[in-house]
């Protein structure tokens, strides 16, 4: 699976080509993590845990919850979970209830990832990104989710590059290669303003439905 790095560069590339520049022989840079054999989760858990690639990062690395077969995957921009998995704060406690109340589904039936695997200081979460998303595509491997929840606009700008306006895309499931993504609020947005849980509560009911929908098709 390329990076999302090397999928932008090569559309951009292509779409030179196509107003008539000539290039030859483009070179991608090799993504950090991409030599890493990990041929299962446990493998993969202790090459997150045991990371030292950023010296900005402010706490201990966590892989999050990776199941095989999950039915969602939700995304965050940074670790939801402590290093030993826990769902200490309140943003991972107000997960674990949307999860079990609104989904109705078991922890063991979805993942929880981020794409930085520690908290980073935001003018270095660019940069640590690129670091951390070899993990992250192996995770995505792993768990064989079609569709990825993204908690936030963060989230959603990190992963796409998309530089459009978020309120055009929220609530909505998109397709991006293979997979399908819904955008929605960020946790802490919904801490803050507690009024905007309505609107998710909303958006997340839709989710629900269309995975009624879609199973059913299938």
């Amino acid at each position: 699976m390329q990076t999302l790095h090397q999928a932008l560069l090569l559309k951009k590339l292509y779409l030179l080509q196509s107003f008539g520049f000539d290039y030859c022989n483009p070179q991608f840079l090799v993504p950090t993590q991409k030599r890493f054999q990990s041929q299962n989760q446990g493998d993969l858990r202790q090459l997150i845990e045991s990371c030292k690639l950023c010296a900005q990062k402010t706490s201990s690395p966590s892989a999050g919850l990776c199941h095989q077969n999950s039915k969602l995957v939700f995304l965050s921009l940074m670790p939801l979970l402590d290093a030993q998995l826990r769902f200490a704060s309140k943003s991972a406690q107000m997960l674990k209830n949307i999860v079990e109340r609104v989904f109705d589904m078991r922890l063991q039936e979805i993942s929880i990832l981020s794409l930085l695997k520690c908290e980073i200081p935001q003018n270095s979460q660019q940069i640590c990104i690129e670091s951390c998303m070899g993990y992250f595509l192996k995770q995505i491997e792993f768990t064989q989710s079609p569709i990825l929840v993204l908690l936030g606009a963060e989230a959603y700008f990190y992963l796409t590059q998309d530089g459009s306006d978020y309120r055009n895309v929220q609530g909505k499931l998109l397709k991006w290669n293979h997979l399908k993504l819904f955008p929605t609020f960020s946790l802490n947005q919904l801490l803050r303003q507690p009024k905007l849980k309505i609107n998710a509560h909303k958006e997340f009911l839709h989710l629900k439905e269309l995975l009624k929908e879609e199973k059913q098709c299938n």
